[in-house]
């Protein structure tokens, strides 16, 4: 939200969109549709739906860490997959 400062049409240069700055890929996984016309990571309800279905997804990944939930929203499950191996 900090990076999108509530806008629903913000676009990172990585091209995540939307108030809750979804990729496109994440955005699709989380029942999100994009083509030519439309584009609902930029719908602040769908996206807001999607945001808590993920981070939902993520809480369990992370067997209910809301730190490491958080963290991955914003770098990628991976990437914290990674580094918690790493440590």
């Amino acid at each position: 939200l900090v990076e999108s400062a509530f806008k629903p049409n913000a676009q990172s240069r990585a091209r995540a969109r939307g108030v809750w700055q979804f990729m496109s890929g994440t955005g699709r996984e989380n029942g999100l549709h994009q083509n030519w016309f439309v584009d609902e990571r930029a719908d602040p309800e769908k996206a807001t739906v999607a945001a808590a279905k993920y981070l939902k997804t993520l809480v369990g990944m992370f067997d209910g860490d809301w730190h490491l939930a958080l963290a991955s929203y914003n770098g990628g499950p991976g990437r914290v997959q990674k580094a918690i191996k790493r440590s």
